[in-house]
Formats: C-alpha cells, structure tokens, sequence
C-alpha cells in the first residue's frame, strides 16, 4: 500500500501546512513582552516575544493548545495541555528562563477555555467538565475549589486582578447574560439589556474601572460601557458587524479609556479598527488583513492578522499605527473573490471562490465548522491545497455563520442540516454556473462541515460526486449522550431543545439515519480521542455502511482528538483528502 510520503501531493501539501501558522496571541497590559503559538517545530508550540527575539518558553516538543496566561512581572507561564488529544487538560506552569516546567494537575480537569494569574501561587481557571461549567481557583499544589457552576455554557471571560474580579458572558444566543463575581467575597451582579438579547464578550480596562461587553439587543451589534463599581452605563455605541468569539482572547480590547480595539466581522472579514467610545465612531481599517486574536502588548495591542492568501503576522498598534512584528515571507498563493447568491429562500448568502489556474477544473464545495462560525478571509492551508492540487473551490457561508448579523446567525437553530444544507447545494449551484464547470462538485469540510458534507451526501444524493468528511457528527442522539457539557448545551442550541424535547428533529437531522440513500463515494476521517464527535459512533456508522455495500471509507488518525494538533496529522488529512478526490475527478 502506498504511504503517504509516496503521494504526489505529499511535498506540495507538507510546504503548504509547514508555513508558520501564528495564533492565539497572550499578554499583560504591564508588559512588553507576549506569548503565541507557532508550529515552526511540526507541532504547536509557544513563543515570547520578547525585544525582537522569538524565544521558546517550553522545555519539551509536545503539542500545546495555546491556551496560556503570562505573569505579570515574574518570568512564568501557565498554560493548557490537552495530553490525550481528548480535551480533558492538565495544567502546568513554566519559568521560561530556567526552563523548569512544573505540573500544576495530576490528572486532567475538563475542557479549558480560560486561564489568569490570581496570585504566584493561584490561577482562575474557567471551562467544563461532563456535568457542567466552572469558574474555580486553582493552587499550584493542584487543589481546586469551585467559585460557581451552571449548566450554560461559558462563552468568554476576563479578569482585573486588581478588583479580584472576573467578568463573563454566560449562555448561548438570546437571553445570555454577564456576570461579574468578586472571587473572595463569590457574589454575583447579573447585567442582561433584554429577556431576549444576546449579551457576551465583555472586556475589563482596570485603570478606569470600566467594562464592555457587545450586545445584539435592538438585532443589531452595539458595544456597551458600564462602570465596575456602580453598573452606570458610560457609552454606547451601534456599529455594523459582529464581535466575533475565536480561540485565544478574541478581538476586542482596551487601547486607553476612550478607545477600544474591534475588529467587527463584516460579511467574513475582520479588519481591525479603533472605536472612540466617547466620539461614538469607528476608524478606517488599520490593515487589509483580517484578524484572528488580539492581546494586551504593554505599549498597545498585538493581534494576529491574516488572509485567504496571506499567512499569519503578528501585527503591533502604537503610536497611531500598525506595524508587523512576525510573519512569513512566503507568497504566491491564491486570493479569494467574495460573491453572493440567492438561496433557496431567495435569502441572500456570500460565500468565496478560490479559483484553479486551469480554468476547467473540478469543483469543490467547502462547508466550514462552527456553525456559528465563517470561511473567513483569513489562511487557510486546506483551501491552498485544493487549489494547488487542481480544483476550484466554493466555501458559501449558510445560515447559521457569523459576521452577518444575528438574524443570520439564528437562522439555523433548530434546522441544522436543513436550510443550511440548501444554502450550500444552491451555493454549488451558483459557482458551476459561474465558472462553467460540467458534472456534479464534490463537498468537503470538518466538524460541523463534516455533518454538512455526511448530511448533503444522504439526502441531496443525486447532486454531489462525493465528499470528505473530517470528524463528523453521524448521530445526534447518541452523540448528546456521550459528549460533555460544553457540547451537550450547544446541540440544545442548535436544535432548540434536549432529546427529550426534540426527540424527532434530533433522528431525522442525523446521517445515520439516511445511510441507506448514500451513493457517492465518501471518505471519512477521524480522530482516535475526539471527545466532540466520538470515534465510537463514526465507526458505528462505516460498520453499517460496509453492511449495505456502500462507497464509504473510514481513515481513523491515531493520538488525535477534534482535528489535528500535530503537523503530520494534518499533512496526512490534506494528502487523504487529495488523493480521494483524484479518484473522484481524475480516475483513467
């Protein structure tokens, strides 16, 4: 059997992915230096930025999440490490001058999503575990003690070590609230604009004693300003655009007392801006690029800025303008077109088309995770390499995605696998009759473009010639029971309700359950850990398949969870996924 070194795609595919891939900026408003993540090593690692040097901060070469926090004078980090790729994360904090790495759990404590210096000794720790959600205090000697718990998820917090207090937005869509909590005293004030509002990202500026936080009360985006001490509302401001949640700190911070640091996605970009709380108005773009994570830089902010054919940089603000700290001088790679179309419901829907050099190139439609998420215009390896390998590719932005209202983003919740679906099959509709390309597109995407792609191939069986599915979900009810709570509260999100209460929606939107339609070929890929979509039920799903005779075939990626983590990993997916669908399009 040919390896996947052998594969003509191999060299291509490993250059592509061997671009540095910066992300998750972390920093301090005290000093200079900050961390990021890089996987110049195969697998990510972080770095300081510390006077024009980029310094290793671990002792060892094992995969990190990014998920790490910077002490404010000393030379220490904490930082997250999800050890069996299965996101249940062991804590450990490194003095990056010694080199001494210490672990701060024995074992793993759930899923992660925030980490901050409390004292030299303490850290505020914010994620989930099966059950529920958590705020805790977390003491060096690995002792835990729960501040609060809920069973809504925790979307983004932030903390003022100076006041003890941590700021979060607590629940999904409507009727989120923000919390504040003195994690001493444990008392919570509870700010909500409505019922019905959708209430998340709040930012702490300390010096002044401010906090805000985006709002999509009257169904549009406004950011609002309070005072810590007396909840009195400062400023607030309408813009055009979504704040929207990535991995890492996300973007939108304090500048100075008067100014925040936005990047508002607009129609899936996210050009980075400065917003005058005071003047009540939104600068030009400081960049082309969009960004994917910002943080505090002692002197300003520091973001991550990208594009569809720009890999990441490492961009700085100071002093009225933006500069590039790191990046990657490589260049060539294909630029995206934004276009819109009309979906089955005459709802406009944007999505981007990376074109092949050979203008009769196959089609591949490209179906993006989240949902509540976009093909964004930002580096994309996987996109890179269809295009290289020689296809065109399509990545339509259907309801449910963000950066294009609220209303848009709702759209979705309790019809995943519906409209959705539609919007990507007329999406691929539009761009075969755009670039005038002859027989059915293939369709591709992870995670939740995973489900769209298993999804599409079951029910629209007639209007694909196959697909790669990575990590997908195969059957909601099952996959509801074995998830935790992080994953059980988004499907009740999205499907509007429990099993108990939704039971119907819940089989009929599973792929599963629609196998006996199934005729084009599909390959599905799958990590050996994923805690989000469970090996268990994937191979369920090829075992029924292999039963009733069906195209489908099953990579399983050993010691990985949810997509991959280590380099090689997502050579091997890219160079699967090629290889596919060469048999696909270029069988003799």
């Amino acid at each position: 059997m040919k390896s996947v070194e052998d594969s003509e795609y191999y060299n291509m595919v490993e250059s592509l992915w061997s671009v540095p891939r910066i992300s998750n900026v972390a920093g301090t408003r005290t000093r200079t230096e900050f961390l990021f993540t890089d996987t110049r090593s195969g697998v990510p690692m972080l770095y300081l930025w510390d006077k024009g040097e980029c310094l290793p901060v671990l002792p060892d070469n094992n995969p990190v999440t990014g998920l790490c926090a910077l002490h404010h004078v000393n030379p220490w980090v904490v930082f997250g490490r999800d050890e069996k790729g299965n996101e249940d994360f062991t804590v450990y904090v490194v003095d990056y001058e010694t080199h001494e790495m210490d672990r701060a759990t024995e074992e793993g404590i759930g899923r992660l999503t925030e980490l901050f210096w409390v004292s030299d000794d303490e850290w505020l720790v914010i994620g989930c575990n099966d059950q529920e959600y958590f705020i805790s205090l977390l003491q060096r000697d690995g002792t835990r003690s729960n501040l609060y718990t809920t069973d809504a998820q925790i979307m983004v917090a932030d903390y003022d070590d100076s006041r003890e207090l941590v700021v979060a937005a607590v629940g999904r869509g409507p009727g989120s609230r923000i919390a504040l909590m003195n994690i001493r005293k444990r008392n919570i004030v509870w700010i909500s604009e409505s019922d019905t509002s959708e209430d998340t990202f709040p930012r702490i500026f300390p010096e002044k004693g401010y906090y805000a936080y985006v709002t999509d009360v009257k169904g549009e985006s406004e950011i609002v300003v309070r005072r810590v001490d007396t909840q009195e509302v400062v400023s607030r401001v309408f813009f055009r655009g979504d704040i929207q949640v990535l991995p890492g700190r996300g973007i939108l911070e304090w500048l100075d007392k008067t100014t925040l640091f936005v990047a508002p996605g607009i129609d899936a970009e996210l050009s980075p801006r400065l917003l005058d709380i005071e003047k009540k108005v939104c600068s030009d773009p400081l960049t082309k690029m969009s960004v994917i994570g910002s943080t505090q830089g002692g002197e300003g902010v520091v973001w991550v800025g990208s594009s569809l054919s720009d890999p990441p940089a490492i961009q700085f603000f100071k002093k009225g303008r933006a500069t590039a700290l790191v990046r990657s001088h490589a260049s060539g790679y294909s630029s995206g077109e934004s276009h819109w179309y009309h979906s089955f419901d005459d709802n406009l829907v944007q999505g981007w088309l990376v074109k092949s050099k050979k203008e009769k190139a196959p089609l591949v439609v490209y179906c993006h995770g989240g949902p509540n998420f976009a093909t964004l215009n930002i580096w994309d390896p996987e996109l890179q390499a269809l295009v290289k390998a020689g296809y065109h590719v399509f990545a339509p932005n259907f309801r449910g995605s963000t950066t294009f209202g609220s209303a848009f983003k709702n759209r979705n919740i309790g019809d995943i696998g519906g409209g959705d679906i539609k919007d990507v099959l007329y999406g691929a509709k539009y761009a075969r009759e755009l670039l005038g390309v002859e027989g059915n597109p293939a369709i591709a995407g992870g995670s939740y473009g995973g489900y769209l792609t298993l999804q599409a191939l079951a029910t629209q069986p007639e209007k694909w010639a196959g697909g790669v599915a990575l990590v997908p979900w195969v059957d909601l009810l099952e996959t509801y029971e074995m998830v935790d709570a992080h994953y059980r509260a988004l499907m009740i999100y999205l499907l509007g309700g429990t099993p108990e209460e939704k039971r119907d929606l819940y089989r009929e939107r599973s792929p599963i359950n629609h196998i006996e339609k199934l005729k084009r070929p599909v390959l599905i890929l799958a990590g050996e850990n994923d805690s989000r979509c469970p090996l268990e039920l994937i191979q369920k799903f090829h075992e029924r398949a292999t039963q009733l005779h069906l195209p489908v075939e099953l990579k399983v990626l050993e010691e990985e969870g949810h997509i991959g983590s280590h380099l090689s990993s997502l050579v091997r997916i890219s160079v699967f996924e090629l290889e596919f669908l060469k048999t696909l399009f270029f069988h003799d």
